[in-house]
This record gives structure tokens, C-alpha cells and sequence, in this order.
């Protein structure tokens, strides 16, 4: 005599879907977090005007990086703000920043960092504040050591104004 499933009971079927699902879930989650990266990086703002000290920035960037061929590929936000205000003329000197990138990596446990992208910045010097919107581009190189990366980058900010900073990434 053949049983008659009511609503209340599963098939088969619908536990093996629910055991693959739960394994799929267990497997590959871990490896989509891989390619999200979240960091922290300081330096001097290299100000190239006479007579200015440089103010001291510090700051965040997340990212999400695709591996390819040759190093990874990927995207990368940054905020960047004054942690040691420079001077000029007796006057405070402040930059923040924010910026998009699209950076490349080579892969290896040393290797190069190229990226290029989309920066808003905002100088302040006293009570005078201006803003500027432009293209950003900067190189570096980086050692893995464990879960981290250090890195060391030169970022062009504009024309006068580059950042030299060491940070790190998870």
C-alpha cells in the first residue's frame, strides 16, 4: 500500500534541495567575502606651495577586488581626512578627501599597485574653505604578510598636491 504525503510532510527531494542549498551556502559565502577588502592608511599631504607646512592625513578605503590572470582588478572607495593641521601664513591648513578608483594589483605576496579615478577634495586654510572635483591617479607596492597587506602608496590629489601614505588592508 503506497503512503499518501499530506502538505505537512517534506519529500525527499525537498530535503536534499535544502542540504545542497545549505552546503552551496557554506562553501561559497566565505569565498565572496574573500573579494571584499576593508583598510586604514596616514601620510603627509605633500603641498607644493612655498612656505607651507603639510597638514597630516588619515583615513578608510573599502574595496572589492576580481582576481584575473595576472593580480586582481577591482574598485576601491576612500575618505581621507586631517589628523595634524599644516600652516600657512600663521593660518591652520586642512584637506579631506573622497575618492573612487579602479585599481589593479600583480599578484604575488609582493607586488605593484596601480589605480586611477575620481577625487573630491576640500582645502581649507583658516576660514577660507574651497572644493575641487578632478582626476586622481597613484602607484604603490605592497607586502602580504598573514591576513594583512601593507602598503605603501604615492597618490597624485591635483596638480600641487600629493598624498604619501602607508596603510594597511584585511
Amino acid at each position: 500500500m503506497r503512503k499518501v504525503q499530506t502538505a505537512k510532510e517534506p519529500t525527499r527531494s525537498a530535503g536534499v534541495l535544502a542540504a545542497t542549498l545549505l552546503l552551496a551556502n557554506l562553501v561559497f559565502t566565505p569565498v565572496a567575502a574573500a573579494d571584499w577588502f576593508f583598510g586604514a592608511k596616514a601620510g603627509p599631504m605633500l603641498v607644493d606651495v612655498g612656505g607651507m607646512d603639510d597638514p597630516t592625513n588619515a583615513g578608510v578605503m573599502v574595496g572589492h577586488e576580481w582576481g584575473v590572470v595576472l593580480g586582481d582588478i577591482g574598485v576601491q572607495g576612500e575618505i581621507t581626512s586631517s589628523i595634524d593641521d599644516g600652516s600657512y601664513a600663521g593660518q591652520d591648513v586642512s584637506i579631506d578627501t573622497q575618492a573612487v578608483y579602479g585599481v589593479f594589483r600583480t599578484a604575488g605576496p609582493v607586488y605593484f599597485i596601480a589605480k586611477l579615478g575620481m577625487l573630491r577634495e576640500d582645502v581649507t586654510i583658516g576660514s577660507v574653505s574651497d572644493d575641487d572635483t578632478g582626476s586622481s591617479a597613484g602607484l604603490g607596492v605592497g607586502f602580504s604578510i598573514g591576513l594583512a597587506q601593507f602598503e605603501v602608496e604615492y597618490t597624485q590629489i591635483e596638480d600641487d598636491v600629493d598624498f604619501l601614505s602607508v596603510g594597511i588592508r584585511f
